[in-house]
């Protein structure tokens, strides 16, 4: 011991080393933890945006088969009205053959 009593023994400071490098091994482990998670959860967010324009994408091809919809029953409707026309006219030049 010294005169101020700060002096740690050989003992003392080898385990107080020791203790250090196990800290040192357990933060890098710690850091690759945290590499490792850091990009798994870069990985989600880019899946995740994915997922967000595909259903946007979705969307709005939805509201054009909406569109087309409204669209197709009064085409279907004068298209059926232009064929019972045709039938009527048909009837009429061809007469019937009773």
């Amino acid at each position: 011991m010294d005169d101020y009593g700060d002096e740690l023994p050989a003992v003392s400071r080898q385990q107080i080393n020791e203790r250090f490098d196990k800290g040192s091994e357990r933060m890098a482990a710690i850091e690759r933890d945290l590499k490792a998670a850091t990009q798994e959860l870069y990985e989600l967010k880019q899946q995740l945006a994915d997922l967000l324009e595909f259903f946007t994408a979705m969307k709005g091809a939805f509201k054009v088969l909406n569109w087309v919809g409204k669209v197709a029953k009064p085409l279907a409707a004068i298209v059926m009205l232009g064929g019972a026309c045709v039938g009527f006219w048909t009837a009429i030049k061809g007469g019937t053959s009773r």
